[in-house]
């Protein structure tokens, strides 16, 4: 599906005529399933490293090989009248194509669920109409100059075992990278924009999610850069009544705003407590979760599609499959509980037979 907003120019683009406009891909339950199951990717040519010199896209052969479990165009299932919307935001350079196994768990549990593709900072894009929107290397320069600037001051915030301190060096650290604060603020613009266009499609008669979007039970969640943007966007647009950060830094305006939603930070071993500095600012519910074992590209599917990555150092020691069933179960019940009313506390007893996740409750 693709939004169009014509009112806002495209900041990532030279072409000051440029509008932005962006994709979503939507999973959501069926009752009868007809066909064929959709294949992981298609696009096998477009995936890779952004940089020359790096992994060459034979890696990813395999991909175009794997059948999922969801189907394309199957008319909605009947069994609710109306189904909670989640918004899902992937990682910087990454793909929605790289979270399936999470989208498919949340939207075989009675979840419509709305994943972005950003142009120009997605490795790929491809359009409904079939046009190829490339990673800008533009972007990528700009990445990388930001990155050089902020290296020594993510290096004072590390070893920093002051929260005043820490928070002050955050603050540089979000001044200081220009290029990341764009992004987040595109994206944050692009999730608006789409909730005010579902609230319109929702009312129209002439297709297959006519009336079945229950918006009073809205929820984000996102990895990395989109963990943040799920902060920025609960922190500006009460729609949202929950949130996850799922191992990202939190830039924006959290720093010195007030969270007022249910809200879970997920933590991998080594990004443990990098949010921590702004704990008060979060004035309901939240939790910290931290994963034993786990690294930082343990939230997307590669560690269960190409398990190589656990040998070359890019997953941790954690059990793929254990990592997979945390993180689905986790954020399942967590929005269970705060989207859909449920009785069962969280977390649960059941949640709490992880050895290998400790968590931390902050009213």
């Amino acid at each position: 599906m693709t939004f169009s907003d014509i009112n806002r120019p495209e900041v990532f683009t030279k072409d000051s005529t440029d509008h932005r406009e962006f994709m979503s891909r939507i999973w959501y339950p069926v009752n009868l399933i007809v066909g064929n199951p959709m294949i992981y990717r298609k696009n096998i040519s477009l995936i890779g490293s952004i940089e020359s010199g790096g992994t060459p896209n034979f890696i990813f052969g395999h991909y175009n090989l794997i059948k999922t479990n969801s189907y394309l165009d199957i008319p909605i299932s009947n069994q609710q009248s109306v189904y909670p919307v989640l918004v899902f935001s992937n990682g910087f350079l990454s793909s929605y194509d790289d979270y399936q196994i999470l989208m498919e768990e949340l939207a075989s549990h009675g979840y419509i669920v709305f994943a972005l593709n950003q142009p120009y900072e997605s490795q790929s894009v491809v359009s409904s109409d079939g046009k190829i929107i490339p990673f800008s290397k533009e972007h990528l320069k700009n990445y990388q100059q930001g990155q050089k600037t902020t290296t020594p001051l993510w290096q004072k915030f590390w070893t920093s075992i002051d929260e005043n301190e820490k928070k002050e060096i955050a603050k540089q650290i979000l001044n200081s990278d220009v290029f990341m604060n764009t992004v987040l603020h595109v994206r944050a613009d692009d999730i608006q924009f789409m909730i005010n266009e579902i609230e319109k499609f929702n009312l129209q008669q002439d297709n297959i999610f006519y009336n079945k979007f229950d918006l009073s039970r809205l929820g984000i969640l996102g990895h990395s850069m989109g963990g943040a943007v799920a902060g920025q966007v609960c922190l500006t647009d009460n729609r949202f009544k929950a949130g996850v950060n799922m191992d990202g830094f939190q830039w924006g305006g959290v720093i010195s705003g007030e969270i007022q939603q249910p809200f879970m930070t997920m933590y991998s071993e080594p990004f443990s407590g990098v949010n921590d500095f702004i704990i008060n600012q979060f004035k309901n519910k939240l939790f910290l979760v931290t994963i034993s074992g786990s690294k930082h590209m343990n939230f997307d599917d590669n560690q269960i599609i190409m398990p190589s990555t656990k040998f070359i150092g890019m997953t941790g020691k954690i059990d793929a499959n254990t990592m997979k069933q945390i993180n689905n179960n986790y954020i399942l019940s967590f929005f269970d509980k705060y989207l859909n009313n449920s009785d069962a506390p969280f977390p649960s007893d059941i949640l709490s037979n992880y050895p290998e996740v400790k968590v931390i409750t902050k009213q």
